[in-house]
């Protein structure tokens, strides 16, 4: 079996877990023993074991002697990471879970916002530019918004030139993606991208253009104080 088929199934095992994961299908957190898992996903103890290792360094199992592969709560996973962030979501898409979302984001955006104004090039400042355009004619759906939006996040954070807050700045959207996509099934419809966003946006975007980069860290953080606002009442 090569490599690549390897880590193909221990990712479709992952993924499967997670799934019977978030959806309760385990009585009293714990997992069947790894013989009766590879059986019911129909691969060897060898992929399984992996796959399980994969959950167990994420902090989403927890093996110990005499009790078993326990799961663990939620609020206790790994959100270092992108995929985690997106299965707690779906797990327990629940405001603690959005509260810490929003303060991890301030870590991000506003400083990335501050670099961008410092270090953009040409090139990186008219994408920036384009995708405030592109937001602020975005058609007026829920989905297309998000979509314009998540872009602009994307170009200011790839401009600040630094690898840490891109890295950081991927989960960061993958967790917003995840959290609007869980919040979206119930009602009440969430919010577009009000003209006081926009107006806030629109601050950031030029003090980019500036090169001000105190003033794009403050306006970045007006949009985020903005947007936590209005995360925490839908979700509550």
């Amino acid at each position: 079996m090569n490599h690549g088929y390897e880590a193909s199934l221990v990712k479709r095992v992952v993924n499967q877990l997670v799934a019977s994961i978030v959806n309760g299908e385990y009585q009293d957190n714990v997992l069947p023993p790894q013989v009766i898992l590879s059986k019911q996903h129909g691969v060897s103890r060898t992929i399984m074991r992996e796959a399980l290792s994969v959950l167990i360094s994420r902090r989403i199992l927890d093996v110990r002697p005499k009790t078993g592969t326990r799961i663990k709560p939620a609020n206790e996973w790994l959100v270092i990471d992108a995929e985690v962030v997106e299965w707690r979501l779906r797990a327990i898409p629940d405001p603690d879970c959005i509260a810490r979302l929003m303060e991890f984001r301030t870590l991000v955006d506003p400083p990335a916002a501050a670099l961008a104004a410092a270090r953009a090039n040409c090139h990186q400042r008219i994408a920036i530019n384009a995708a405030f355009q592109r937001l602020v004619h975005a058609s007026p759906t829920e989905a297309l918004q998000s979509s314009a939006e998540e872009a602009l996040q994307a170009a200011i954070v790839d401009a600040s030139g630094d690898e840490l807050l891109r890295q950081m700045g991927s989960v960061v959207r993958v967790g917003i993606r995840s959290m609007k996509a869980s919040m979206r099934a119930q009602p009440p419809i969430l919010p577009r991208t009000s003209e006081a966003e926009l107006g806030d946006y629109g601050r950031v975007v030029r003090a980019i253009e500036v090169m001000d980069a105190d003033g794009a860290r403050m306006a970045m953080s007006q949009v985020l104080a903005r947007s936590a606002s209005i995360w925490m009442e839908e979700a509550v």
